[in-house]
């Protein structure tokens, strides 16, 4: 029954390929019913898909390094707080500010079951400022002892005493008052600093005590919600809640004094990302595939200027998308922001079977065939092209999951995926479609009339290159030797937030945080981990020692610990001992007191007046014990404690903040601190953005060489199987090799950077370059290596391809993401110069190759 030419071989390939046409053909019917019922169950499927905007999930899992930075930010970075961004509006003053801030804070407190707390002004807990004036000696290192001693003695409190005197006669000395009550003996400066670090990496002006910028226009509020940022519905709660709080203070401001305050009021922080970054992935996803589906028909009605093509293109293409969507439903679970995008990049690769199928139709009818016979050479024949390229297509991006970034490997799975489904899709809608348009349904005129395919005249550099096989073949030679020595100077661009947008609104407030209130990732942390708090402490003093070095040569500029609040248990017992031991000396109480009550009469001052300052005076020269943790938890300081100690079952984890002071610091970690803080100790970890971005680099070149040495094994295997030629597999390779040379000579002219996103457009564009050549080398082989219009015709089909590919992979310069941007823009060369290997190597090897035989 096959109209397959006599004496033709068929293959088994072949043979599947005729069933699928005979089928598809006769049974057409219940082929487009089919599909329709298969779209709208996998569409209703992939509509439950959820977007994954957490940008952390994206980086490799299971690493030591990687996974230690994850959970130092989990653990110690308040990575889940809401930040606000108060700034004063024109006409507005500090005050105005501040007071905008008490009454938004008020109003967002009273939603207990969003907001566990909200920081955004120094207020030290009373009780825990009685317990710092009654203990400030043990929240010193033993060696400043002498210090506090220097100020003890006779001469200076009668010095101390009299200051106070000139103080208050002075003009500010209704100002001075109460630090004279409080403090006559001056001793509180001393301490005073470690009550102050707790600001960790922001910068503030504390002077008021709340927490504004340097030039008071701005104040920002740390909100600590009750439930993790990655619960978008609990995110968007709160966002609501956080303008309502916004709203509801404007209100009150405006009651009370008869003016609408202008503060401006912005959000960044996981819980605003993470929100802004859903809406920004499905707003990207329907932008870039809208207009690639649309681009992509475009370029068919313009090409083959029928109406019928865009049926043709349009059904198999959405089928296919519908059907990976429902895959990615059931293995992945959502999309995140490199894998969202799957739709402009399928709408490109998905449709190039089509085209070079209908390609292939349309060369058949104009020859005179019957519809059943152009349609069984356009699947039997063509057909062979489309499977080799399907799976060539696909095992080049399923190379890309062995990578450790999700992202990655996620985009690589789904559009591997996508072609196959797209491919399948095709060989059995394609000859259904034609059947009923072109045989079944009634028409006034004859169709075949209307069967031509339109070009840009490039399929022309076919025959160009086989008269002129050797000026061809030095010329690329050239270049791609030019290209490959330009491609050694490409620059890496390591910063992991390109995978996130640059313009959404969260974005923005976080820069302006960075750059008023130098709030960043880029300190470091040294984690110190021990079984019980004790052994913990211990070895966070052991970073605070190890840490010398770099303090004194000013590679790091300050650090942070719990330390800085609460010294070792064994370091306060020294103090205790130092202080016994000075107790009829430096700290004998009984002179002490004596002496400045003495002070105090001859300065004309009354001695009842600062008898509470007395009594605290006695319990602070005599301490019986360490202050420990939970002493600072009881006395309003849990928050705090938080921020340094982590306490999971049975461990006990301790944090010291680094702060770097050379911006190169940022990407690399400096020479040797690492190694010195951790001494092989293995309950010292230390981790930052600069140390993981090393590790990420390694890792990234790592599979980055794998991934682009498995695709090219791939592609060679998968060529052999289907020529059965070395010498047919070679050309097809050198094609592909060329044209991905010259796409990174291309990108060193134009000064792209590789980043961790675009690197592996070179596995990708193995899959897509090489189904240029298997087409032509297909059609050349078959037809003896002559060029004639059958291999023109052909071309001109691959051409379509590459365009469409263009499209769609240009679309993506339409996204919010510079990730996707630099996807789209270096697979959009890739594309073209891989075309134009095609177009050129492969007839010029194969002409010579048929000059030779």
């Amino acid at each position: 029954m096959s109209e397959t030419p006599p004496g033709t071989r068929v293959g088994r390939k072949q043979r599947v390929l005729l069933r699928i046409e005979a089928f598809s053909r006769r049974r057409w019917r219940a082929v487009l019913l089919g599909a329709l019922a298969l779209f709208l169950v996998s569409s209703w499927i992939g509509s439950k898909i959820h977007l994954e905007s957490d940008v952390l999930k994206l980086i490799p899992e299971g690493n030591r390094k990687v996974d230690t930075f994850r959970q130092a930010l989990k653990d110690f970075g308040s990575i889940d707080y809401l930040i606000v961004l108060l700034e004063a509006g024109e006409g507005e003053s500090t005050e105005d500010l501040e007071e905008f801030s008490d009454a938004f804070a008020e109003g967002l407190l009273e939603r207990e079951d969003l907001v566990e707390s909200v920081e955004y002004r120094f207020q030290p807990d009373a009780r825990f400022l009685s317990l710092f004036t009654e203990n400030a000696l043990l929240f010193l290192p033993p060696e400043e002892l002498p210090t506090i001693a220097a100020r003890l003695e006779d001469r200076a409190i009668e010095r101390q005493v009299k200051e106070n005197r000139l103080a208050l006669a002075s003009p500010a000395g209704a100002l001075a008052e109460s630090l004279v009550l409080n403090d006559p003996l001056g001793l509180m400066p001393l301490f005073v600093d470690r009550l102050l670090s707790h600001r960790g990496a922001l910068k503030l002006d504390l002077s008021t005590g709340y927490y504004l910028s340097t030039d008071a226009r701005s104040l920002i509020l740390l909100v600590k919600p009750r439930r993790a940022s990655q619960d978008l519905a609990f995110s968007r709660t709160l966002l609501a809640a956080a303008d309502a709080a916004a709203e509801a203070a404007r209100l009150r401001i405006e009651e009370e004094s008869g003016r609408l305050p202008r503060i401006a009021v912005r959000y960044t922080g996981n819980p605003a990302t993470l929100v802004e970054e859903a809406g920004l992935l499905t707003r990207t996803m329907g932008i870039t595939g809208s207009a690639a589906f649309i681009a992509v028909l475009g370029l068919y009605l313009v090409c083959y200027r029928r109406f019928a093509t865009l049926f043709y293109s349009s059904v198999p293409l959405l089928l296919g998308q519908a059907m990976t969507f429902a895959v990615a439903f059931f293995v992945l679970g959502g999309l995140n922001s490199a894998s969202v995008a799957l739709p402009a990049l399928l709408m490109g690769l998905g449709t190039d079977f089509t085209i070079v199928m209908y390609a292939r139709y349309v060369e058949e009818r104009r020859a005179g065939r019957s519809l059943a016979e152009a349609t069984e050479l356009m699947v039997g024949e063509g057909g062979l092209g489309v499977f080799t390229g399907a799976i060539t297509s696909a095992g080049t991006f399923y190379a890309l999951c062995i990578s450790g970034y999700r992202g990655l490997s996620d985009l690589g799975f789904l559009i591997g995926t996508g072609i196959l489904l797209c491919g399948v899709a095709i060989l059995f809608l394609l000859p259904a479609m034609i059947t009923w348009n072109e045989g079944v349904r009634r028409r006034r005129e004859d169709p075949v009339q209307k069967l031509h395919l339109q070009s840009i005249g490039l399929e022309r550099l076919i025959t160009f290159s086989a008269a002129r096989p050797k000026t061809v073949l030095v010329a690329t030679g050239l270049l791609v030797a030019v290209a490959i020595a330009g491609s050694f100077g490409l620059a890496f661009d390591d910063n992991i937030n390109s995978l996130r947008s640059t313009d959404s609104n969260a974005y923005r407030a976080q820069q302006v945080v960075a750059e008023r209130f130098g709030a960043s990732l880029s300190y470091m942390t040294a984690i110190a981990e021990a079984p019980d708090l004790r052994e913990a402490e211990a070895l966070a003093f052991k970073v605070r020692e190890r840490l010398e070095p770099f303090l004194a040569d000013g590679t790091i500029g300050r650090y942070e610990s719990i330390l800085n609040y609460l010294p070792p248990a064994s370091r306060q017992e020294q103090v205790i001992a130092a202080v016994r031991a000075g107790a009829s000396g430096a700290f004998d109480a009984a002179r002490i007191h004596a002496t400045f009550v003495r002070a105090l009469d001859a300065e004309g001052f009354r001695a009842d007046a600062f008898a509470d300052y007395l009594a605290r005076m006695d319990r602070f020269l005599a301490p019986t014990r360490p202050i420990t943790l939970a002493d600072l938890e009881g006395k309003g300081l849990g928050r705090l404690v938080d921020r340094y100690v982590k306490r999971d079952g049975d461990r006990v984890r301790i944090v010291t903040y680094l702060y770097p002071t050379d911006p190169r610091w940022k990407r690399l970690a400096p020479p040797g601190l690492v190694e010195a803080l951790s001494a092989d100790d293995p309950g010292i970890t230390v981790t930052g953005t600069n140390v993981v971005s090393q590790e990420l680099r390694r890792l990234f070149a790592r599979d980055a060489t794998r991934a682009v040495a498995l695709g090219l094994a791939l592609v060679a295997a998968l060529l052999w199987i289907d020529f059965k030629s070395v010498r047919l597999t070679a050309i097809a390779l050198a094609q592909l090799l060329s044209g991905v040379a010259l796409m990174l000579g291309v990108m060193r002219v134009f000064d792209l950077p590789i980043n961790y996103a675009n690197a592996f457009v070179a596995t990708m564009i193995m899959g897509v370059g090489i189904d240029y050549s298997i087409h032509i080398v297909h059609r050349l082989h078959g037809n003896g290596g002559v060029v004639d219009e059958g291999v023109l015709e052909t071309a001109k089909g691959v051409v379509l391809a590459a365009l469409t590919n263009v499209a769609g992979f240009g679309t993506l310069g339409l996204g919010d993401y510079p990730a996707m941007r630099s996807i789209g823009l270096v697979a959009l060369v890739g594309s073209v110069t891989c075309l134009l290997t095609a177009l050129t190597l492969v007839p010029a090897l194969l002409a010579r190759r048929q000059e030779r035989s």
